[in-house]
C-alpha cells in the first residue's frame, strides 16, 4: 500500500548538530530507496533554512529542514516481544553514561534492512528512551557474534568515532581458517577493494592453535574497513570456515556436516579509553557456547 506523506519541516537539535544532511533525511524518510532521497535533494526539494544545500552540508542546532511530501510503501511495523526485548537488554555485558556494550548473538542483525524488520539498534531505542541518542558505533555482520558498541548520545559518538579513527579503540577477533597458517605472518598490509575504489588495510594475526586442517586465530584489524577480516583471510589463502561470500562452499558443506552452522568469526575483546575517567577499559566476549562446544570435537 503506498501512502502519502505531507511536507514538514524539522528543527534540528543538540542530538542531530553535526550530522549530514542525506543521513539526517535518510533516518527520517522511511520506506523509500536512497537514490529517491538523493533526488529530493538534488532537485532542490530539501530546503535548509529555505536554501537548497548539499547531501553533504552539515546540520547546526536550530537549522529548519524543510522535507517536502514524498510517497512510500506502508510501514507495517513487526511487534517485538517482551522476551526479545529482555534478551536483548540481559546480553548488555557493559554501560556507563555514554556508552553500552552488547554481546551479540550470531544471526541477529545490527540494523534493519531489506526483509528484516527490525535489527539490534531498534530494540535499543524501544527500551533506552531516556537516552539522548542511540547509535552504532560501528558494525558486526549478521552472523558475527561478540562484542559490538552503542553511543548514548551524540557527544559520546563523536569522542569514540575520534578513537577509532585514531585507533586508539581496539578490536580483536577469533576465527577458524581453512588450512596451516605460517607462524611467521603476523600482519599484512593489503589493497581491498569496495565500489572500485581500493584501500589500504592492515590486519594483525596471531595463531591460537593449530589443528590437521585448519588453524585458530585471534586477529587485530588496524583499519577498519568493510569485511576487511573475511576478505583479508580469503586472499591470503585461508578463508574462514562457515564464510558463505568468501569461503569455500565444499569445504564449508563439510563443515556444516560435522556440525558448525555458521561462521567461525567471533568478536572477543574490545578495549578503549573511558570517556569520564580516562582510563583503559576492556570488555572480553567469551566464544558463545555453539562455537566452544564444536572446537572440543574439533581435530
Amino acid at each position: 500500500m503506498i501512502v502519502n506523506n505531507k511536507a514538514k519541516s524539522i528543527t534540528i537539535s543538540s542530538s542531530n548538530s553535526g550530522q549530514r544532511l542525506d543521513n539526517f533525511l535518510i533516518s527520517q524518510i522511511k520506506n523509500v530507496p536512497k537514490s529517491h532521497v538523493y533526488k529530493l535533494i538534488r532537485t532542490g526539494q530539501v530546503r535548509i533554512n529555505s536554501s537548497r544545500s548539499k547531501p553533504s552540508t552539515k546540520l547546526n542546532i536550530d537549522d529548519v529542514v524543510r522535507i517536502p511530501p514524498y510517497k512510500a510503501n506502508e510501514n507495517i511495523k513487526p511487534k517485538i516481544s517482551k522476551e526479545l526485548i529482555n534478551k536483548t537488554i540481559s546480553n548488555i555485558i557493559y554501560e556507563d553514561e555514554d556508552i553500552m556494550v552488547f554481546n551479540k548473538p550470531s544471526a541477529v542483525a545490527v540494523h534493519s534492512g531489506t526483509n528484516i524488520g527490525y535489527g539490534l539498534i531498534d530494540i535499543i531505542r524501544l527500551v533506552k528512551t531516556e537516552c539522548e541518542r542511540i547509535d552504532l558505533l560501528h558494525r558486526l555482520d549478521k552472523d558475527t557474534s561478540g562484542c559490538i558498541i552503542i553511543t548514548k548520545k551524540l557527544s559520546s559518538l563523536r569522542f569514540f568515532q575520534t578513537q577509532l579513527k585514531d585507533n586508539i579503540l581496539q578490536k580483536k577477533y577469533i576465527c577458524l581458517v581453512d588450512g596451516l597458517w605460517d607462524n611467521a605472518l603476523k600482519r599484512d598490509e593489503i589493497n581491498l577493494l569496495r565500489n572500485s575504489k581500493s584501500s589500504k588495510s592492515i590486519t594483525e594475526f596471531k595463531v591460537l592453535k593449530k589443528y590437521k586442517n585448519s588453524t585458530l586465530l585471534e586477529v587485530k584489524i588496524v583499519t577498519g574497513r568493510y569485511h576487511q577480516i573475511r576478505k583479508h583471510c580469503s586472499l591470503l589463502g585461508h578463508a574462514i570456515i562457515g564464510d558463505i561470500r568468501y569461503g569455500n562452499k565444499d569445504i564449508n558443506r563439510l563443515y556444516k556436516k560435522n556440525g558448525l552452522s555458521r561462521i567461525f568469526l567471533h568478536s572477543s575483546s574490545i578495549s578503549f579509553i573511558e570517556r569520564k575517567s580516562e582510563k583503559l577499559n576492556k570488555i572480553e566476549c567469551s566464544l558463545p557456547i555453539e562455537l566452544m562446544k564444536y572446537l572440543e570435537n574439533h581435530k
